[in-house]
Order: C-alpha cells, then structure tokens, then sequence
C-alpha cells in the first residue's frame, strides 16, 4: 500500500479512536478513576408510573453513577452529531441552513435577533444567511405586527420541504443500521430513545452541582 493509502488508512483509526473517547473516555475525563460505562439498553428508568419508564429494569440497580451516564450520553450526541454533519443532504442545504430552517419549521418564526441568538452567530452573519435563503425561497421576512421596528422571519413550504428531504437523506445511514437490528434490540432501542426524551424534557439546564 502507497503512502497515500496508509495515511488514509491511519486517519479513519484516528477517527475510530476520537468516536470511541468521544462514547466512553468522556465519562473518565469527568470522573477519574471511573470506569467506562458500556453501552447497554435499556438505560436506567423514571419511578413506576412516571413516563418512559422501561420495563426490565435490573433490581440491582444502576451500574453507573449519573455523572458517568451523563457524561456517556453527552459523548454518543457528539459522536452522533458528528456524524449527522458529514452527510451530504443535497440541493445545497449547508449545515447552517439546515439548522435555522429547523429552528423556524420546529420552533416556528422568529426575529432575525432571536435567530441569531439561537444559533449562537452575531446578527450580520443571520442576516447573510436569511438573505441567501429568501433568494431561494426557502423563507420569507415580514414586518413584526406586534413591534414595526423588527422583521418576522417565517420558514415557507419549500422550505419545509427541503429541510424534510435534507433530514431524510442526513438519518438514512443511521435507519439502515436500524433496520438491521433484531427485533429485540430494536424494542429496546425504542425504549430507551423514549426515555431519553423524557429525560430531557424533564431536565433543569441551569447549572448544577456535580455528583459526589
């Protein structure tokens, strides 16, 4: 193999390595001394009678601590999202455009301010990327009823659309590895992404202590 192949070859190892860290060394960097938490499903569940609650929960209890299974979940997103940014999603939907036409289609409109703010860019660089969709039709600007002074910016059908078809093609690696998984792997799956949910809507964000 020529040099070219093997620096190739090395560079998916070094990404092999970074997803790895990324899903079970984090929880070690914020806890150290832990052991990695393995990925297994189900995850552990709400009290009885809470939602999400998965049935077959061990009796034993909780393998890890909650500052380890924090630190694993937060780990696979990034891996995830990692990934996910890597999918061409056609028709020159870059990956900034794909994210504020997902604040506008999910989240529904939004002052070209609270866009920004959203995605954490300054105003002037929202502005370019508004102005470049509206070309394409993707959105529309209309004057705020409730404050003249400001531009409501709403996602048009062309742009749900496109953003639907985007997401379509950026989750169809991840779905074909779905669709391979036995039938229980899948349940559990299933289970464990609804817990997840509610995990999250559940959550507090504003910072708290760490685990003991």
């Amino acid at each position: 193999m020529g040099k070219k192949g093997k620096s190739k070859g090395r560079g998916k190892g070094r990404d092999r390595e970074h997803d790895r860290k990324a899903s079970l060394g984090y929880a070690q960097e914020l806890a150290p001394g832990a052991s990695p938490v393995a990925v297994a499903f189900p995850l552990a569940a709400p009290p009885v009678g809470q939602p999400g609650a998965v049935a077959g929960t061990s009796a034993a209890g909780p393998r890890a601590s909650a500052t380890e299974l924090a630190a694993q979940l937060a780990g696979l997103s990034t891996v995830l999202q990692r990934h996910l940014s890597r999918v061409d999603t056609g028709d020159g939907l870059t990956r900034a455009r794909l994210s504020a036409l997902a604040l506008l289609v999910l989240g529904g409109p939004r002052t070209l301010g609270e866009l920004a703010a959203a995605e954490h860019v300054r105003p002037p660089t929202m502005t370019r990327l508004v102005q470049a969709m509206e070309a394409d039709g993707l959105v529309i600007r209309e004057r705020n009823p409730h404050d003249g002074r400001s531009i409501i910016i709403h996602a048009t059908r062309a742009g749900e659309a496109q953003l639907a078809e985007g997401r379509a093609r950026q989750i169809a690696p991840l779905a074909a590895s779905v669709a391979e998984l036995g039938d229980g792997q899948r349940r559990r799956l299933e289970d464990a992404a609804d817990l997840l949910g509610w995990l999250l809507r559940e959550t507090r964000w504003e910072a708290v202590e760490p685990e003991a």
